[in-house]
C-alpha cells in the first residue's frame, strides 16, 4: 500500500518485523502474542487503516514480510499464512469491539453504589 502514512507504515514494518523473527526462530512463539501485537494492531485501527481502500492487514504483513525475509518466507509459507491470519483476525476483532457502541449488549449500569443512589 503505497498510499500509507508515516504512522501505519511504521506500525506494519514494526508488525513484519516481528513476523520475520518469528518465523527465522530467533524469537521465542511469545513474541508474537497478544501483549505485543495488541499496542500495534490497535495504533494502525486508531491511524485509519480501515479506511483505505482495499485495506487488507494480512496482505500487507505478507507483502512486507517477503521484501524483509524473501528466503524463510519462501520456505515457510503455510507459518506466514498461519501468523499473518492470527493477526488479521485479532484486528478484525479489534475493530469490532472499538467500533461498537455503548448499549450494543447492554444497558448501562452504575459504577457503584453511590452513584446509583443519591448517598
Amino acid at each position: 500500500m503505497s498510499d500509507t502514512n508515516p504512522q501505519i507504515n511504521e506500525q506494519l514494518n514494526k508488525l513484519a518485523t516481528l513476523c520475520c523473527e518469528q518465523l527465522e526462530g530467533n524469537e521465542p512463539t511469545t513474541a508474537m502474542d497478544e501483549a505485543s501485537t495488541k499496542p500495534l494492531l490497535k495504533s494502525l485501527l486508531m491511524s485509519g487503516f480501515t479506511r483505505k481502500e482495499g485495506a487488507s492487514l494480512q496482505v500487507e504483513i505478507e507483502n512486507r514480510v517477503k521484501d524483509r525475509c524473501r528466503d524463510t518466507s519462501m520456505h515457510r509459507g503455510g507459518a506466514l499464512s498461519s501468523i499473518t491470519g492470527k493477526l488479521q483476525k485479532q484486528f478484525d476483532d479489534l475493530a469490532r469491539w472499538e467500533s461498537k457502541q455503548p448499549g450494543d449488549d447492554s444497558k448501562a449500569k452504575a459504577a457503584n453504589i453511590s452513584s446509583a443512589t443519591d448517598a
